[in-house]
This record gives C-alpha cells, structure tokens and sequence, in this order.
C-alpha cells in the first residue's frame, strides 16, 4: 500500500500530465496548422515535472516580501510550465541582475562607483536608475568588489552567465537543459544573491562611508577604525580607498568630509595593496592629461598626506624631484643651512619610493646632493635633516652605490674630502655599502677607499688606480 506521500506525489504527477500535457498537444497542433517545426520545441512533460515539484522548497528560501517583488521568478516558472527552459534561465538572470541593482541602491551607490574603471560611464550613474549604463558583468564584478556578493557567490554566477549565453534563449541555441539544471541555479541564485544580504565587512565599510560623509571625527577614532580596516578583506579596503579617494578630490565634497579622510588616510594606505597604490598615481596622470586641475591638485595633496608621492607619474616624479634636489643643495650651500635643510630633506623623502628605486635622470644629483648633506661641511651637519639623510641612504640599491663611491671624481664632492670630519662620516658611510652589494667590482672600490688615509682621500679622483676601479663599474 502507498504511504501518504507517495500518494501526493502521484495525485500531482497525474495533474501535470493532464494540464500540462493537454497544453503541449494543443500548441503542437497549432503549429503544425500554422506550418512551424514543432519537434524539440517545448522540453518534455517530466523535465517540466521535476521543476514544478522542487519549486517550493526552493521558493520557501525567500522570505514573504522578497517574493511579492520577484517579477522574474514568475515568468520563470511560467516559461518552466510552458516547457521553454532556456526562456526560464534567461529570466533568472534577469531577477538576479535586477536584485544586484537594488542592492547598489541600497548599499551605498558611490562604494560601488570606485569599481567602475570607465570615468564617462561613472559619471553618468547619478542614481540606482542610471545603474542600466553598467554591463551585467562589470555590475556583478563591482558587487563581487565591494563584499555585496561572496567570494563562491561569484564563481557561481560566473558560471551561470556563461549557461545564460550559451544555452539560454538570449542567444540563438538548440542546447538541452534538465529541469534539475534550472532548480539549481534558481536555488543558487536565490542562496547567493537574492535571498542574501551583504557581507559583515560590507556592511562596517557602508557605515564608515556614512561616518565620514555626515559626522566630524577625531583623533580618538582613528584608531579603532585602523584596526577594522587591517581586519577587512583586501577587495572591501579597495573599494573603500577608491570611494574615499574620489571623495577627497572631488572639489564640491565638503570640508568636514575631506578632514575626516585626512584623519584615517596614513591608516588606509598602509594596508593598501601595491596595485591600488599605483592607480591612485594613474588617475592624477589622467586628470593632468585632462587638464581636471582641481582634481589632479587634489590627488597630489592626499598622495602628500600619506608620503606617497613616489607614486606619481614617473614625468611629474623626475620633475619634481629634480627641482626638491635643486633646493636642497641650494639650502645646503645657502645661510643658515642647517635650519633650511629639514623641509626640503621632509619633501624628498615623500618622492623617494620604498623601494629606493630613483629614476635615472635624477640619480646622480639625488646621490650626490645626499651624499654631500649627510657628510656635512666643516661646522657639522644639520640635526633634524640628519636621520633623513641616513633612512633615504638606507635605501640606496646598487645602482646608487655605484654613485656614490664614484663620487671622488666630482670636483664639488672632492672640495668637501678637504675636511678631516666629513672624510670620516664619508668612510662610516661607505663600510657599511660592504655588506649591501654583491657586485665584487664595487666591493673592489669600497675596499680600496677604507684604505686610504685623510689625506689620500683628499686627492684620490685624480688617482689611476681609483680611476681604473671606476670605470670598471660603467
């Protein structure tokens, strides 16, 4: 004797096959009245079956108000009862783009902005409305970007756009899909995007947002907002430093805003990756190229505030950095030196990148200037340039060192040798390049400058050895 259940299953098998099936007979009849192709036109009755049957429990994942809004999960079973399954696919998609455009909307429009690389288009989405201008993909990206969508979330999607343009009726096809197909892609993109809110991540980076547009912070709550960001993933804190980037150099956003950036700017780089650190120098080249001054001024004071200027275009880099070279040797041979040096030594340090990288049309006079600061002249060195002097020789790579112990053949350099005191802190300096090279050329130089004696060292660029030595190294 059948149990309750099976008796239910069978009642509504025994329904499908007569309402459903009385339908396909009757729209097969008429196409062929009209003279149509009505083979492998509609998917059969039991396909149809296994959708219709999985259905509610599918459905039940959605709670009563997301469902009265579900436009397309309508239309989808009704393509399913039709018989139409690639209709149906087509029609998931669209409730999972339309759902993804309600969550921007609700969320926070302008953190979704930051991942959208096309300008002309950015500046067209004023509104959720405007959201339509975005390709279906770069929308899911963008979501996928800012922690609306999870990390499986995505892979999934992906997969189902790819059936979506393969096998759905968006694009001409004969591709064959079973109604278990179609209920798992309903119930993954109801579990991952339809029935989901955003992630915890998203969600503290929405009311950061909030915060720094509306409120006015202080110094106090800098701090645990640095420990939330080094806490978040690398996507959101992305996300979040393109938003309050674009913020900070748009002219019309307000002061109050633009001070709460600067209060948690040096927190937010820090834990920023290389990439977004390079495109903030790539969007200043653009606004520069468009002639967007208060924009591109804008870019450079956050990238100042944060000792990022390194990250500018390398044309703008060289000029700058050129000119700060200039006007640190300028205060180095000028009055009261001492008290002139730090500023500029200040607004070196934010050029020079981590790395120690220099651009080669400046490297020489980058190294000499240095070179010449920190050995100083007969009266000492300047105090507070010193320790700056001594962290940007740190980072001296081979190509530097190479320089500076070339530097005996500069007539300016050599004048300075005359000094019992500047010989000394040249030889200190120059000792502990030993253990930083690997070239044995230059190690050959170094070895034979601790050789030499105060007074040797006075006249050594006009040596043949040292000479030799040097233009060993070209």
């Amino acid at each position: 004797m059948p149990n309750d259940i099976e008796l239910v299953n069978f009642q509504r098998n025994q329904l499908l096959q007569t309402t459903v099936g009385d339908y396909q007979n009757q729209l097969i009849d008429y196409l062929k009245h009209l003279g149509l192709p009505d083979d492998n036109v509609l998917v059969c009755v039991e396909e149809r079956g296994t959708v219709i049957q999985n259905l509610p429990a599918i459905i039940n994942r959605l709670s009563v108000e997301k469902r009265a809004g579900s436009f397309y999960i309508s239309k989808f079973i009704a393509a399913c009862g039709s018989g139409l399954f690639d209709s149906a696919l087509n029609y998931i998609w669209n409730e999972t783009i339309e759902n993804l455009r309600e969550k921007v909307g609700l969320f926070d429009l302008e953190f979704f902005k930051s991942t959208v690389k096309d300008e002309d288009k950015k500046k067209k989405i004023l509104s959720i409305e405007n959201l339509n201008l975005i390709d279906e993909w770069d929308l899911v990206k963008g979501c996928h970007l800012t922690g609306i969508i999870s990390d499986i979330g995505y892979k999934h999607l992906d997969y189902i756009r790819e059936m979506r343009n393969w096998a759905s009726a968006a694009h001409p096809n004969h591709a064959s899909l079973t109604g278990m197909q179609l209920c798992a892609w309903l119930q993954t993109c109801i579990i991952e995007v339809i029935g989901k809110e955003p992630s915890l991540p998203a969600i503290e980076a929405k009311r950061l947002l909030q915060n720094l547009r509306n409120n006015v912070l202080s110094s106090d709550d800098v701090t645990p907002i640095g420990n939330a960001l080094q806490k978040s993933p690398v996507d959101i804190v992305t996300s979040i430093f393109r938003t309050i980037f674009g913020m900070f150099c748009d002219p019309s956003t307000k002061v109050e805003t633009k001070n709460n950036i600067r209060l948690i700017a040096k927190d937010i780089w820090s834990v920023l990756p290389e990439n977004s650190k390079k495109e903030a120098g790539v969007k200043y080249a653009n606004w520069a190229v468009n002639a967007d001054l208060p924009r591109r001024n804008l870019a450079r004071e956050f990238l100042e505030q944060v000792n990022a200027l390194s990250y500018l275009p390398k044309d703008t880099l060289c000029a700058e950095m050129a000119e700060t070279i200039d006007n640190l040797l300028r205060a180095h041979y000028g009055f009261n030196n001492f008290h002139n040096e730090p500023p500029y030594a200040k607004m070196l340090r934010k050029l020079v990148p981590e790395n120690g990288a220099i651009p080669s049309e400046t490297r020489f006079e980058y190294v000499k200037t240095l070179c010449l600061c920190m050995v100083g002249n007969a009266y000492g060195t300047s105090n507070e340039a010193y320790p700056i002097y001594i962290e940007l020789f740190n980072k001296f790579t081979d190509q530097e060192i190479k320089i500076y112990v070339s530097l005996f053949s500069d007539n300016d350099f050599s004048l300075r040798m005359q000094y019992e005191k500047c010989t000394q802190l040249y030889r200190g300096f120059v000792n502990t390049l030993l253990q930083r090279t690997t070239n044995e050329i230059v190690k050959r130089v170094i070895q034979h400058i601790s050789s030499q004696t105060h007074h040797q060292l006075n006249g050594l660029g006009k040596t043949t050895e040292y000479r030799k030595l040097i233009d060993l190294l070209k």
